[in-house]
């Protein structure tokens, strides 16, 4: 002991411990002050531990499902649907269920902002919403002010109009690439009704598409998914299905659903159309009333079958098979639409489908008019260039932009860059950085539709209301309140005296509640309103229309396309839309479900139009057209007409966010802005561009491994005979179903047998092939539930993606006669499972229940199971993924974030089973069937994806499966039986009208 009491062993303490500590100040993170959340907000009620849901409206698309947001401790952590809404009825699709990607954008603006020279400078909110009002208040007398916005969805389009009419401002314009204003022109040229009609699609026996994509883009993705499912998938009991014919020059996901494709010249839908409609009115004749039978007559007298065949390149033959088809059918429905029908002659295609849907006699059946799917409208495309025009002319000061971003959306031929540098102030209220607000000089950030008030009207009787889920990410306001903020300022009658848009809102449902008929007092049905999502009301239409020919001409030849070359398709992306989502990283990882490409643009190619050119499949070509020039990667397509390239929309940003910019190429570079004469949308099908190789590999990162199924038997098939028949396929892999060879020849005896397995329950899933369209919304709600980090684009190109999910997709025949097969796939639970046994340290293994467990915190990496899994599902952590900030907000809390060097894979929801079981628990029962859906299951827009018991010999994953001992067996199979690893997962074969596809 020393003098001052100091003792030798305490100074080795202290010298040990400080060491430790100076160790390991050296490899953490850098410190952050730990405040204890012991007081709750008073303003928010909650349970911790305990999710709160909210009901509310999805803006992703115009389609405007009805949405319900879980949250935890006051945060989103995930989007499902809306079970009460007619339109989706509690299913979502892939945008749908990436929208908390929209409220956590890393691209979001923090706070208002000023440019000064080339620099953005953070200002306050009441500096920046002063500089706003004196902007407004120098143009007033001018009138010289324009505001134009990506969304005029419900009240918000006749509010925006009452303000910008406060400032004797014109009204807005509402920009959208993928407008439908055709139908609307259509309709009023051949039926006096200037509306979108409801088109039924599960009430058709023959469905006849123009190129549409409407299990993608196209109006009502969602409800068109159910309703195709319901008309196209197999009856069993009946051996019945309808049939789905695709008429157009490009398979997309839509097509590549069909039973039959018929490639068609581009730009000769409406001679084809119109050709299938004169051999359908001469079939159908003398059903039709004598005065419009004389006007059907003289409009379609210079059409026909031959005239028609002359101008698509289809044979004759098989388009009076068609229209004989149709005639006959009881009902049929013909859908024309997206951009292979966006020509310069648009509203002619359209007014020619109203011509064949009439003759064909779907009018009150399939065609339903007077439900009028309200789709979020947008501005014809000659709004949008006279605003233009204005701008390039010096006569708008003011340009006010709300969400949308012309300087990418919109051709830039159509001169909006030119146009923008001449206005004296440009103010931006978009949520999130783009093109369009760099370029701004003022921003007053908005919020999201997660964050704000809002309502939409998708169809007669359907009132979606749209509500925050949970305060503001960032202190910012909703573009709607600091409109009112400063029509108080400035006095403006009507709106001086609303507050808030929430107040708006409520004086507008004030109306609502009476046009629904519901009485009492207004809060109460307010509150209720909210609960549900909206007010829904079940109509019925009488679809009575009356035929106005009257002077109609239809305008049928087929439009020119400028310059030389091959014919542009620029084709509506299932994940980015018109390039929306382009900076959601989910989007970018999940791959497209035709190509198979993740993060990164590509040309459909014909392969014998590829082969003249001399292109390789993966080279990097330059495609020029008069307006502009891309180089992208070539994908070798059967499904492309050889007269046609077909590139995507939704890439090539610039100052999108990290994860959108310099990602593939904008093909609206290469377009002219040219219009519809008619029905004034954007003619994206209008220009011929030049196409060269370069000699140089791109970079197509691809996650399909072999395009083709190599004889294994993955995805099965059968015939509607077949299945009339009651007897598998006689070739089937994997002898009768697979589960007879794999109950013989075991040493010890199966868990089922086994005590203490499967008592009283073992977990299962059945996946109708059949039912499934490959939309993946499946694979983004997996990403969603179970916190699936992305790796982006270089780590998917060594093979090392993480998604639990992929939808497999394997090619079957060649030519114009080819198949594209699509299935999900994922864990299959084995009961034999090959991961298990391999695994050194007992981090997987086989629970009593049934499922393929995993123990994260015992795995030590050897990545032996992922070696031995025939399925090729499981999942290794290179790296610690981070999220950048405010990604980390989504994650999910009952589910364990992986580390590095961790295997991971479908667990079948594990957390949501354990939440079900600990109910049932404390109500003293078992488990009820239905009463767990795990995340891909619960948004699956067709029901294609069952789960439940299988010892449940009632539950309906039982009744699918047909796994019991002895159970006849037609459409049921285990992928890869043959290695008798008995997987808990059963696939049910798709059914085809005819046996005619083979392995090329």
């Amino acid at each position: 002991m020393t003098d001052n009491g100091f003792r030798r062993r305490d100074f080795f303490k202290v010298l040990a411990a400080g060491g430790a500590a100076t160790a390991v100040a050296a490899c953490a993170d850098p410190p952050e002050k730990l405040i204890p959340y012991l007081v709750p907000p008073s303003n928010i009620e909650f349970t911790p531990g305990v999710p709160v849901e909210y009901a509310t409206t999805c803006a992703e698309c115009p389609a405007a499902c009805g949405m319900v947001i879980k949250t935890r401790e006051a945060r989103a952590i995930k989007a499902e649907g809306n079970p009460d809404h007619p339109v989706n009825r509690g299913t979502l699709c892939i945008r749908g269920q990436s929208s908390l990607q929209t409220l956590y954008n890393p691209a979001r603006i923090a706070s208002a902002m000023r440019r000064q020279a080339e620099a953005w400078q953070a200002v306050t909110w009441a500096d920046a919403e002063a500089a706003f009002l004196a902007a407004l208040q120098g143009v007033m007398e001018r009138k010289r002010i324009a505001l134009i916005t990506d969304s005029a969805m419900g009240s918000r389009g006749e509010f925006l109009d009452k303000w910008l009419a406060g400032l004797g401002a014109s009204p807005k314009v509402v920009l959208d690439t993928l407008g439908q204003n055709a139908i609307k022109a259509a309709g009023q040229m051949v039926f006096s009704r200037a509306e979108i009609p409801q088109y039924r699609i599960d009430q058709a026996q023959l469905l006849v598409n123009f190129g549409s994509d409407f299990l993608e883009t196209w109006l009502s993705p969602v409800r068109q998914n159910r309703e195709f499912a319901a008309m196209h998938a197999v009856d069993d009991k009946a051996a019945r299905k309808g049939k789905f014919v695709h008429i157009g020059p490009h398979v997309s996901l839509t097509g590549a659903n069909a039973d039959e494709w018929l490639n068609i010249a581009p730009g000769s839908e409406a001679e084809v159309a119109l050709g299938l409609a004169r051999e359908v009115f001469e079939a159908n004749r003398r059903k039709i009333p004598g005065v419009e039978a004389g006007e059907l007559e003289r409009v379609l007298q210079p059409f026909g079958i031959e005239r028609a065949a002359g101008h698509s390149g289809i044979d004759a033959e098989r388009l009076k098979a068609l229209a004989k088809a149709i005639a006959s059918a009881e009902p049929s429905l013909v859908l024309a639409g997206g951009t292979p029908a966006a020509t310069g002659n648009a509203a002619g295609l359209q007014v020619a489908v109203n011509l064949l849907n009439y003759v064909a006699g779907n009018l009150g059946k399939t065609v339903v008019f007077g439900a009028n799917q309200r789709i979020d409208p947008s501005s014809p495309h000659a709004d949008v260039l006279a605003l233009i025009n204005r701008m390039r002319n010096g006569e708008i000061d003011l340009l006010i932009v709300d969400g949308a971003n012309p300087l990418y959306a919109l051709p830039p031929a159509a001169g909006m860059a030119e146009a923008l540098g001449k206005v004296k102030t440009v103010v931006s209220l978009s949520s999130a950085w783009d093109e369009t607000t760099h370029a701004a000089h003022l921003v007053l950030p908005g919020l999201t539709f997660l964050e704000r008030w809002g309502d939409a009207f998708p169809q007669t009787g359907v009132y979606g209301l749209m509500q925050p889920v949970m305060a503001p990410v960032f202190p910012v306001k909703a573009a709607e309140d600091t409109l009112l903020s400063v029509a108080a300022t400035l006095g403006m009658a009507g709106l001086k005296e609303t507050p808030t848009y929430q107040d708006y809102l409520k004086a507008a449902w004030a109306k609502v509640q009476s046009q629904t008929g519901q009485r009492g007092d207004f809060a109460a049905f307010w509150r209720t309103a909210l609960q549900n999502g909206g007010v829904f009301q079940q109509v019925t239409f009488s679809g009575s229309v009356r035929l106005n020919l009257r002077g109609l001409e239809v305008p049928a030849a087929p439009p020119a396309f400028e310059g030389e070359g091959l014919v542009l398709l620029p084709t509506a992306s299932l994940r980015h839309r018109d390039g929306r989502g382009a900076n959601k990283p989910w989007l970018q990882e999940i791959p497209d479900p035709i190509s198979q490409v993740v993060w990164g643009s590509w040309a459909d190619i014909n392969p014998e139009t590829a082969k003249r050119l001399g292109i390789r499949h993966g080279e990097r070509i330059k495609v020029s057209s008069p307006y502009g020039e891309v180089e992208t990667a070539a994908y070798l397509h059967y499904g492309v007409h050889p007269d046609v390239i077909a590139i995507p929309m939704g890439q090539g940003h610039s100052r999108s966010g990290r994860h959108a910019d310099d990602v593939g190429v904008n093909v609206m570079t290469l377009l002219p802005a040219h219009t519809d004469a008619a029905g004034g949308d954007l003619a994206l099908l209008a220009t011929r561009v030049a196409v060269k190789g370069t000699g140089q590999q791109a970079q197509l990162v691809q996650t399909d491994g072999s395009p083709r199924q190599m004889d294994r038997g993955i995805i099965q098939s059968m015939t509607l005979a077949q299945v009339a028949k009651g007897e598998p396929p006689a070739a089937a892999h994997g002898g009768e179903h697979g589960e007879g060879a794999a109950r013989r020849n075991f040493f010890y005896p199966q868990r089922e047998q086994t005590p203490g397995y499967y008592d009283p329950y073992r977990w299962g899933m059945t996946v109708d092939s059949d039912r499934c369209t490959g939309c993946s919304a499946c694979v983004a709600a997996c990403y969603a539930e179970n916190n699936v980090p992305v790796v982006g684009r270089e780590r998917v190109a060594l093979g090392r993606e993480m998604s639990w999910i992929r939808v497999e997709r394997f090619l079957e025949g060649a030519g114009d006669s080819y198949r594209t097969l699509v299935q999900p796939m994922f864990c299959q639970h084995c009961e034999n499972a090959g991961c298990e046994p391999v695994c050194p340290v007992y981090a997987t293994y086989h629970n009593p229940e049934g499922l393929n467990a995993q123990i994260y915190n015992r795995c030590v990496g050897t990545r032996y199971c992922s070696n031995n899994c025939a399925y090729k599902v499981r999942r290794f952590n290179w790296f610690e993924y981070l999220h950048d900030a405010p990604l980390h907000l989504q994650l999910n809390p009952d589910v364990t974030v992986r580390s590095k060097g961790v295997m991971e894979k479908c667990t079948m929801c594990v957390q949501r089973i354990t939440r079900a079981k600990d109910k049932a628990r404390s109500e003293g029962r078992i488990v009820h069937d239905g009463e767990i859906t795990p995340a891909c299951v619960q948004t699956c827009p067709t029901s294609a994806l069952t789960f439940g018991n299988l010892r449940d010999p009632g539950s309906e994953v039982s009744r699918k499966a047909q796994r019991e001992e002895g159970a006849h067996r037609v459409r049921q199979y285990e992928v890869l039986a043959d290695l008798q690893n008995r997987p808990a997962v059963t696939y049910l074969r798709k059914v085809t009208l005819e046996d005619g596809h083979k392995e090329a």
